[in-house]
């Protein structure tokens, strides 16, 4: 109990370094949950009628929700329960430590600052690919984060060619071209401890994701929200479903027929949330463009030629660790 009572969070009121301005913050307006936004079954034998809705889904709010993807329950729970114990049993030495370590990078609350203001979350991240050489260098406590994380991202690959692979076929591009111009990248977790005020803070700031697609497990606690025809808007949390989001390097190669959206993850006052982000992207030296076969007349390429790594690096998509991640990538 008196190590929980050193926990940054374990406060009564929110610190003025967390509390957002008024344009940026959540503040006391209900938010709806986005019943329109779809839960789409990955193990229906129709795949025209799951084309179909994974286009119209990305088409339309860039985010949707798979279940029936073939990542077994006690993947996902074996998983969350890791990141939950990397986070509860973190100490304070530990944190401070991380920053010589290579391979993994670690922001508390106390580092995590976007407009002058903290954000109310604890985050590790690091790269996944090549998968056995990533990680080697790995946290080593628990003792089992390798071995279960690894699993988890060689799940999260196979579901990402899967979805991919039909968005693809949707699209009209050649079958596999996504086998070789993707890699699960990036892991990043968050740990969102409960929060005396919500509507004075935020877990992520909004942004678009640098990705191709993001797939994310939140678990059974809420926290995500999309904007949805400039209002925000809950995805609800579905039961061993994963939220995939299109990430703006799919709305290039789509030439803008799917979308990127803005999205962000708030806080409650009742329990903690913890959510895993895994980004799938496009290989480091791979062109983006347009897909050739979606451009005519009618439809010129919206967006230039860029290589990914330029991209990034350009924008520093992943903020200020984006060289470090880029170097161990």
């Amino acid at each position: 109990m008196e190590k929980h009572n050193t926990k940054w969070f374990n406060v009564e009121c929110v610190p003025e370094c967390f509390t957002f301005s008024k344009e940026e913050r959540p503040g006391d307006a209900p938010i709806p949950i986005c019943n329109k936004i779809p839960v789409i079954d990955l193990g229906k034998s129709q795949k025209i009628e799951t084309i179909k809705q994974l286009l119209q889904a990305g088409q339309e709010f860039g985010f949707f929700q798979v279940i029936n993807h073939g990542i077994p329950e006690s993947v996902t729970t074996q998983t969350m329960s890791t990141f939950e114990e990397f986070f509860n049993n973190m100490t304070d030495e530990e944190k401070v430590n991380v920053p010589t370590r290579k391979g993994w990078i670690f922001t508390g609350s106390e580092e995590e600052v976007k407009n002058g203001v903290h954000l109310w979350r604890d985050n590790i991240k690091h790269p996944c690919h090549p998968l056995e050489k990533c990680m080697q260098s790995w946290p080593d406590k628990p003792p089992t984060y390798k071995e279960v994380v690894g699993r988890y991202v060689t799940e999260i690959r196979k579901l990402s060619l899967t979805i991919l692979e039909l968005i693809g076929q949707g699209l009209g591009i050649e079958r596999g071209y996504f086998d070789e111009e993707s890699e699960v990248q990036l892991l990043s977790a968050n740990n969102y401890p409960a929060c005396p005020d919500p509507s004075l803070t935020l877990g992520i700031l909004k942004h678009l994701d640098p990705s191709l697609i993001t797939i994310i497990y939140q678990g059974n606690v809420s926290g995500l929200q999309v904007l949805v025809d400039g209002k925000w808007m809950w995805i609800d949390a579905v039961p061993n479903a994963f939220v995939v989001n299109i990430g703006n390097q799919l709305e290039i190669i789509s030439n803008g027929m799917l979308r990127s959206v803005m999205h962000r993850a708030v806080t409650n006052s009742k329990e903690a949330r913890t959510s895993i982000a895994l980004f799938v992207n496009p290989t480091p030296n791979s062109i983006v463009e347009p897909a050739k076969v979606l451009l005519n007349d009618s439809n010129p390429p919206l967006y230039k030629s860029i290589i990914y790594k330029d991209f990034i690096n350009a924008s520093k998509a992943f903020g200020a660790h984006t060289d470090v991640i880029q170097n161990d990538a």
